[in-house]
């Protein structure tokens, strides 16, 4: 019965739609005609369709290659014909009763400068409201100020050009920046800013659930993937009425990216290629060959002298046995431990940067659209460093009608990044280089003395063993080894508008993105010198992670103006995010060769992990503004948000905000005071959270019993269930000022600021043992808070057709300070011992500080040694002999290291710690001056950090003349005799306490850097006419060129550590090389 149901549906379809198709066609009308230039010349694949009242597009076609078109006009009142072509003008035709209509279109006289800023003037935010009317604080970066200024990534080319937003780049290829709004506000969650690309999150940290091992914060840079040629602007949101919309994940400031869109006129075509070299600055001179064994012998001598010949035996042994720093011909070895290495140089390179771009762009009435492709490879100044990002972007604007559009954005990128072999705890081949002993070759010598292709990396020698404390070949490191991650990252974003009526709009976005980052390392036993049973024995890596982040936002957007006075904005949001990943890591040893790294090819496998996680976010928001009289305003929202990384009993909070501004230059009594353009005071209240990291930390989780109980299977709690977990809360408020000055060519903002974050989310927080736990992942207490202001500067002095003169400038204050300690929280961390700084949060003082020894210099003569009190008074023991001072249980003598004895009992040790300084800068600055003069432009800029200390591992490293590593020349001053004045102890072959962590070794680290300089020269109009094109520059561009600094090290700019206790600490990282690049910037 179905069957023969189904047959005759089917055959009375057929017979019922031809009949309707013919009556159909008979109530069409064909439209026919030709469209030409005003010339009469017949314009090729010229779009003509049909369009109703509503502007939605009913039929469409296009015409031949003699500008001949036919399009059948459907029934209906009100219809009309357009005829559209990119570079001509739009023409409308009423439809009558005609068959035929012949149109000849207008060239368009469009200029594209002129867009730019009629955009400028009607911009607003994503909620529909101007900058005028914004009650938050806010600053607005455009790209276009960095065309000539070559970067991997954009964060570089910020630092400095926004006010309190502190940035710290690495130099190596695809390295990651640390970025900071207003300062760290917490302990142990993130303190990153989030990212917005177009409207969407861009993930830029890793979770806690990232199980790379041989991950960490300088491998993974943050934007790498997004070419900066892409981006059009960059705004900063700073303030709790700002970042509202981005609830907790804007927590810490949000940076919001705005990509280049086509706009409507002829198809233009932009390309952009850039070239530079990169010249590392001169390192810290070290000792050579020659140098270098003296002061090994003077170092043992001295720890003989001390604990005598008897107890020294060892030393005497060392001292006379070791061919290393002997003189000792008939060895084997003589001639590969008698050399002059600089170990250094042989791991840097002089590094290289192309990056090439190219974009097309146009559109009409109904159709907007942009492609660009762009390719950039930047080669390290260590060898063995590189990046190759190859990445491409498209987006298309659809108008259906004039009340439905459709829009698509989508990108995709990989890059390859090459590194050089790493794990936890491993020393960098620039750090290894300024270890290694100087007399030794990185290479076996031949009979005469050349050097061979083999690398020479013995088992063991005088400064160890790769097994005892990881010594190794640098050379061979950056040559052989490798350690590459392919990362692959695309993104869809599709976006539908609805205008229901002129004042009610619908916003639907739904974003995708997907990351896949792959991972092969390989360390060559070539490079270690390790046997083949050593589980470092030519070691491979395999790792993958896999993400994928769906977001979405529907958004009702009421915008209304009442009369001339009052002008109200309501919007309400909902807003969706999934957070996927999964990541394997597998570790071999024994490999056959750097290909065969998987574990099924044989190697012995020492690791194998993997994990597999999800996060989910939603919230609900509700936005009011209203407007009156276009001076007062007044805005407030509530977000209530949900994250699945808390339980039930909290897992929703809610963050008001609230903001008011008052227009106050616009006030009668302030027409009479001359020059200011624009005044408007500000004022913002509002909270917003972090939720803690991972996917469902909450949960308490059980692991099996091996071999379980007697012959039962068996389990045990491995983690407390966290149901009363909170949200960790930021409560911040704001005022601002915003003045136009001198006819508007004098812009300044003045803003001051507080931060107060509770509720601090303590990770890994200890428990006693009688709780049956050691440890919970998270928990709830303390209090810190950051406090400051932030002024901006812009001023075009001159402004003349042929001459033109600006200045920029910024400067910010951020206090910050731990207000109340957490519960538990280890108060202190020490170990007595050289090189290490004690560990402490304490109330009132900021995180990120030091704390350790004074150092007073050297003990001159046995009278200094005797130990006196705070008086000064000489100490006498229990027999009436006077007591010596001790540095730990070790007593001093003369040519040791001097600490300050706080205390006064004669003897160093914790509780002489004080207070040395923090990481955090008292201020940080930004400022330049463009000059044009007809066709040149001049472009200068500055970034400068004041009043942050750095702990100086280098110096400790290189001054310490304790064990084998090198040393730098300054130890040629070394104390040697009584009588020598010098800051810098004996050398002291294992012994003593010559290097306590102390503030010898804390610098302050302000410095000033002329960031970049500029010169640009655009080609004559009317050659560029002459040629069809648009715009041709020619640039010189100078990066890093001076530091004014009173820092000892390489780079003062040196990378913030995860690690809240001590943030700021100088390891030997690549330091930033000067960088000089020539290119051109052509549109036509």
């Amino acid at each position: 019965m179905k069957l023969r149901y189904i047959i005759s549906c089917l055959l009375m379809l057929l017979i019922v739609l031809p009949s309707v198709a013919q009556e159909q066609q008979q109530q069409q009308t064909v439209l026919t005609g030709k469209i030409t230039d005003i010339g009469g010349e017949p314009l090729i694949g010229a779009s003509i369709f049909i369009e109703n009242e509503q502007q939605r597009n009913l039929n469409g076609t296009i015409s031949d290659e003699n500008g001949n078109y036919r399009l059948a006009v459907p029934q209906g009142n009100g219809l009309k014909v357009v005829f559209s072509y990119i570079g001509f003008k739009t023409k409308k035709v009423t439809i009558g009763n005609q068959t035929t209509i012949n149109t000849k279109l207008e060239e368009d006289a469009f200029e594209y400068g002129s867009a730019e800023v009629v955009a400028e003037r009607v911009q607003t935010n994503s909620l529909g409201i101007s900058q005028r009317e914004q009650v938050s604080s806010s600053q607005r970066f455009d790209v276009e100020q960095l065309e000539e200024v070559p970067m991997t990534s954009i964060e570089s080319g910020l630092q400095g050009r926004m006010a309190n937003v502190d940035i710290i780049s690495g130099a190596d290829p695809g390295s990651r920046s640390t970025i900071r709004i207003r300062g760290t506000s917490s302990l142990n969650a993130n303190s990153e800013p989030l990212i917005v690309v177009d409207g969407i999150p861009y993930p830029t940290n890793f979770g806690d659930d990232f199980n790379f091992a041989t991950a960490n914060d300088q491998d993974f840079g943050a934007l790498v993937n997004i070419s900066p040629n892409d981006i059009e602007s960059i705004e900063v949101l700073k303030d709790a009425a700002a970042t509202a919309i981005w609830g907790s994940q804007g927590a810490n400031g949000v940076l919001v990216f705005k990509t280049k869109k086509g706009k409507k006129g002829k198809t233009r075509f932009s390309f952009s290629t850039k070239s530079e070299i990169k010249k590392e600055p001169n390192t810290i001179p070290l000792l050579n060959g020659s140098q270098y064994v003296s002061l090994m012998q003077d170092g043992i001598w001295n720890s003989i002298n001390d604990i005598g010949y008897q107890s020294g035996s060892a030393y005497t042994n060392l001292l006379f046995q070791s061919s290393e720093i002997n003189f000792d011909p008939e060895w084997v070895y003589f001639d590969e431990y008698n050399q002059n290495t600089n170990w250094v140089n042989e791991v840097t390179q002089l590094g290289y940067f192309l990056d090439n771009n190219f974009s097309l762009s146009g559109g009409g009435d109904k159709a907007i659209y942009r492609v660009s492709v762009g390719y950039l490879r930047d080669m390290g100044t260590t060898i063995g460093t590189s990046l190759d990002r190859f990445n491409s972007m498209a987006s298309v604007t659809y108008n259906f009608s004039s009340k439905l559009s459709v829009s698509a954005d989508m990108s995709y990128s990989q890059s390859i990044k090459d590194a050089n072999w790493t794990e936890n705890k491993f020393p960098s081949a620039r750090a290894m280089a300024m270890r290694k002993m100087p007399n030794m070759s990185p290479y076996v010598l031949d009979d005469v003395g050349r050097r061979t292709s083999e690398y020479f990396t013995p088992l063991e020698n005088f400064q160890g063993s790769f097994a005892n404390n990881k010594m190794y070949n640098p050379v061979a490191l950056v040559h052989e080894s490798s350690n590459q991650t392919i990362a692959d990252n695309a993104r869809v974003i599709f976006r539908l508008r609805y205008q229901f009526n002129p004042d009610l709009q619908y916003q639907g976005t739904v974003g995708f993105d997907t990351r896949t980052n792959k991972n092969t390392s390989f360390l060559p036993q070539s490079v270690t010198g390790v046997l083949w049973t050593d589980p470092y024995f030519n070691r491979s890596a395999d790792m993958l992670s896999d993400q994928l982040y769906i977001n979405t936002e529907n958004k009702l957007i009421y915008n209304k103006a009442i009369n001339d006075k009052n002008h109200i904005i309501l919007s309400g949001l909902v807003q969706t995010n999934e957070a996927r990943s999964f990541g394997y890591v597998s570790q071999t040893s024994g490999n056959a060769s750097e290909s065969l790294n998987d574990p099924t090819d044989g190697g012995a496998v020492s690791k194998m992990e993997s994990d597999n996680s999800m996060t989910r976010r939603m919230a609900t928001i509700a936005n009011a503004h209203y407007t009156f009289n276009g001076k007062y305003i007044i805005s407030g929202g509530y977000r209530w948000e949900a994250n699945s990384s808390l339980g039930a009993n909290n897992r929703w909070a809610g963050f008001p905000s609230i903001g008011l501004a008052w227009h106050f230059g616009d006030e009668p009594f302030m027409k009479d005071i001359a020059g200011i353009e624009l005044g408007k005071l500000r004022a913002s209240w509002g909270k917003s959270g972090n939720p803690p990291g991972g996917a469902f930390p909450y949960i308490g989780t059980f692991s099996p019993i091996t071999p379980g109980y007697i012959d039962m299977v068996a389990i045990s709690p491995a983690s407390m269930q966290l149901e009363n977990l909170r949200w960790e809360t930021i409560t911040q408020s704001n005022i601002g000022i915003d003045f136009s000055l001198l006819e508007g060519r004098l812009f300044v903002t003045a803003e001051v600021y507080d931060r107060r974050t509770t509720d601090l989310l303590q990770k890994d927080y200890s428990l006693p043992s009688s709780t049956g736990f050691s440890e919970v992942r998270y928990y709830n207490s303390g209090e810190v808070y950051n406090r400051g202001w932030e002024m901006i500067f812009n001023y075009d002095a001159i402004k003349r057709e042929d001459l033109g003169i600006s200045f920029n400038f910024n400067i910010a204050r951020n206090r910050n300070k731990v207000e109340q300690l957490p519960d538990n929280m280890l108060f202190e961390n020490y170990d007595f011992d050289n090189g290490e700084y004690a560990h402490k949060i304490v109330e009132g003082n900021p995180i990120g500080s030091f704390y350790g020894y004074r150092y007073e210099g050297v003990y001159q003569d046995g009278e200094e040694t005797y130990a006196r009190d705070n008086e000064g008074n000489q100490m006498y023991d229990i027999d009436g002999e006077l007591v010596y001072m001790q540095n730990g249980n070790r007593r001093v003598y003369p040519g040791d290291a001097k600490y300050e004895d706080v205390n006064g009992d004669g003897v160093i040790d914790q509780y002489d710690i004080v207070y040395l300084g923090n990481a955090m800068p008292l201020f940080t600055a930004g400022g330049g001056f463009n000059i044009r003069w007809k066709n040149f432009m001049l472009t200068t800029f500055l970034h400068g950090r004041f009043g942050q200390k750095i702990v100086n591992q280098t110096r400790i490293n290189t001054e310490n003349m304790y064990g084998t590593y090198n040393q730098s020349t300054a130890v040629l001053q070394r104390w040697r005799h009584q009588g020598d004045e010098t800051e810098i102890p004996r050398a002291l072959y294992n012994e003593g306490y010559n290097y306590l962590g102390s503030d010898r070794f804390v610098e302050d680290g302000s410095f000033v850097r002329l960031k970049t300089v500029s010169l640009r020269y655009s080609l004559p109009k009317a050659w560029l006419s002459k040629n069809n094109i648009e715009r041709l520059d020619v640039f010189f561009t100078a990066q890093d060129l001076y530091t004014w600094t009173k820092y000892s090290g390489q780079d003062p700019e040196v990378n913030l550590s995860s690690n809240i206790y001590m943030l700021s600490v100088d390891g030997a990282s690549t330091p930033r090389p000067k960088r000089f690049a020539l290119g051109i910037n052509m549109n036509f």
